[in-house]
């Protein structure tokens, strides 16, 4: 049952790069167990919600308890059960898959698709990942069926083959009608997969030279200077005047090139492969000590949760395809599985940190999403790799300059940072910060000191996000803001944003010239506001300055803290006690000021799901300068 995929995977494997005989090599025994016993717990907890004898639109289906309904991608949980219904004997396991396909019935059409939800949602292009999860769920674990189940499955299975070759427009990566619009590049990359894998199951050839074209297409979609996938967003045609087209990393990595990755291996596109490697590895360059994926940037970083993504799948299977020969994509692995376990509340995955104490409940999702990740990886051959426990941004090396985001990487001492001028858009406006920011800060002791948000929380993807239910709510991004007739302006939408770095001995200086504009990109009623800046990285920390600030205007610092951080704040200095230290904000000129908190004394975003006190900097010398230092002692 499991040739076909495994033939393909080790033949490729073994073509570039087994280990040799007198390398010294480890097993991965221990993250495969560590895996495993989070699956377990997650995919147990899953079951506790999973309905019975309430009504026939109920029965089996998996009810969330963040959106009081029942998510039409919960099928895709159909792969982790029949995973450990083979691996343990349970039978408990093998019914709740029955029971959860039996239920997905409700959002099965009869052109062979599945819709994204029930009456919220009939978007069907995410058929692919639910034929993807079924896919494998059968080809692995198809022998635990009775004739009746396996057939009926098989059936659905080929419809949605059938309609994934009727609809290019959802799928394709050619020009579709006169506006030469395209759908989001995840469906495209994963479509390859799904149909060369349909195409084994069932001989259908048409089906997989479909997924070659597609597959010959995204070739071209992959950036010139760093080898990003690029397609998430409609503006693909021309890049933008800083040279930037849209790419999210949260998708790439937890679907795109996942896909592109099992695809290249089964049909043995060695010319491909050798992409997708190269576009695995710049990725990873943004994957946090701790494990985290910094997506603080991306152009749909409104479903960023530190950890991965809200409705994408993980990382896991694609990265541990391709492991024998690049050990650090073991240690990668190892890290986000340990954050996904700390991020786990309850036997549920938490879409951040810092939702349990603020009182927000867990989307269901999230969990059933990433045990269908897990699963993948663990439905793989065990590898063997040359010790490699370090990652690219483990090392201090300064700064790497990502030129087609235009976004620099800062790894000095112990701070982590992000900085960006990233200007490629949306379908709408605000998705993430633009105009010179720092969108990720981050510490070693510490951890993550500010972490940006979209510049205007909406919900921009209704059924696949979580309102925001508390009193106060703002973005996350450090910034220069104004308000003016209930108005917010800010450097964060700013398109005619420049950026000069320059480096002296181990300081790293990023000069700003941006502007104050609204969310549409509109100035104030009286004109350009100009506004210039330089923030200072260094081993000791980070300096922000600005020679004179806009008359109304004034600086923001959402500072991260969790609701039970032990924090001083005055009008010059604020601390925040930690396990081994103390975070300091401290006013070298100007003066600090609190905006607005919930009880708690923070606001919490649901994106990427920290709390932090929003302080506010204001000038209070003739010249109107602020300087602020952030240091960690």
């Amino acid at each position: 049952m499991r040739n076909v995929f495994f033939a393909a995977l080790l033949y490729v494997l073994s073509l570039s790069g087994q280990v040799r005989a007198e390398n010294i090599v480890f097993s991965d025994s221990d993250l495969r167990n560590e895996a495993e016993n989070l699956l377990v717990e997650w995919v147990d907890t899953l079951l506790t919600y999973q309905c019975a004898e309430l009504n026939p639109a109920l029965d089996g289906g998996i009810l969330c308890p963040a959106c009081a309904r029942i998510h039409g991608r919960i099928g895709d949980a159909v792969l982790p059960l029949m995973y450990l219904a083979d691996k343990t004997g349970n039978d408990k396991y093998l019914i709740a898959a029955k029971r959860l396909m039996a239920w997905m019935e409700n959002v099965h059409r009869p052109d062979g698709s599945w819709m994204n939800d029930v009456h919220v949602s009939d978007w069907s292009g995410t058929t692919v990942f639910a034929a993807i999860a079924l896919y494998e769920a059968l080809h692995y674990h198809g022998h635990l069926l009775d004739d009746s189940t396996r057939n009926h499955w098989k059936q659905q299975l080929l419809e949605a083959g059938e309609f994934m070759m009727k609809n290019p427009q959802m799928y394709s990566r050619r020009m579709q009608g006169k506006m030469k619009r395209l759908n989001n590049v995840n469906y495209s990359a994963s479509v390859t997969y799904a149909l060369q894998a349909l195409g084994g199951m069932f001989n259908r050839p048409d089906f997989q030279e479909e997924a070659r074209i597609v597959a010959s297409d995204l070739k071209n979609f992959f950036t010139e200077n760093d080898c990003f996938l690029y397609g998430e967003g409609p503006k693909i045609w021309s890049p933008t005047k800083n040279g930037c087209l849209p790419v999210d990393l949260g998708y790439n990595i937890e679907e795109s090139l996942p896909n592109l990755a099992y695809y290249a291996l089964m049909a043995d596109n060695q010319e491909l492969l050798a992409i997708v490697e190269r576009s695995m590895n710049t990725h990873l360059e943004f994957m946090l000590p701790d494990g985290a994926w910094d997506n603080s940037w991306g152009t749909r970083s409104f479903k960023w949760t530190y950890w991965g993504g809200r409705t994408s799948d993980g990382f896991m299977g694609g990265y541990y395809a391709l492991a024998d020969r690049h050990p650090e994509y073991l240690e990668a692995i190892r890290r986000n599985v340990r954050l996904l376990r700390k991020s786990t509340v309850d036997g549920l995955l938490h879409a951040g940190r810092d939702y349990r104490a603020s009182g927000i409940p867990a989307c269901i999702h999230h969990t059933f999403g990433h045990a269908k990740a897990l699963t993948a990886f663990l439905e793989l051959p065990p590898v063997k790799a040359t010790p490699n426990k370090t990652l690219p941004r483990d090392a201090e090396y300064g700064v790497k300059f990502f030129r087609d985001i235009r976004t620099w990487l800062v790894a000095e001492g112990p701070w982590r940072a992000t900085f960006t001028g990233y200007d490629a858009e949306y379908k709408v406006k605000g998705t993430h910060p633009m105009g010179g920011a720092v969108s990720l800060l981050w510490h070693a002791q510490a951890g993550p000191v500010f972490a940006a948000t979209m510049n205007q929380y909406t919900l921009i993807e209704a059924p696949n996000m979580q309102s925001n239910s508390r009193k106060y709510l703002m973005s996350g991004t450090p910034r220069v803001e104004m308000v003016q007739y209930g108005t917010i302006y800010s450097n964060l939408d700013d398109l005619d944003t420049d950026i000069t770095y320059t480096k002296e001995k181990d300081t790293h200086n990023f000069h700003v010239n941006t502007h104050l504009v609204d969310i549409d990109q509109q100035t104030p009623i009286q004109g350009s506001i100009p506004v210039s800046m330089d923030y200072i990285y260094s081993k000791q920390g980070v300096t922000i300055k600005m020679d004179h600030c806009p008359y109304s205007a004034y600086m923001v610092l959402p500072v991260i803290a969790s609701p039970s951080d032990v924090t001083e704040v005055g009008s010059k200095n604020m601390r925040i006690r930690k396990e081994n230290g103390t975070l300091e904000i401290s006013c070298v000129n100007g003066h600090l000021k609190v905006a607005p908190t919930d009880a708690d004394g923070r606001i919490f975003n649901p994106v990427p799901g920290f709390s932090f006190i929003p302080l506010q900097v204001f000038p209070e010398s003739p010249s109107k300068k602020i300087i602020v230092k952030i240091i960690y002692n």
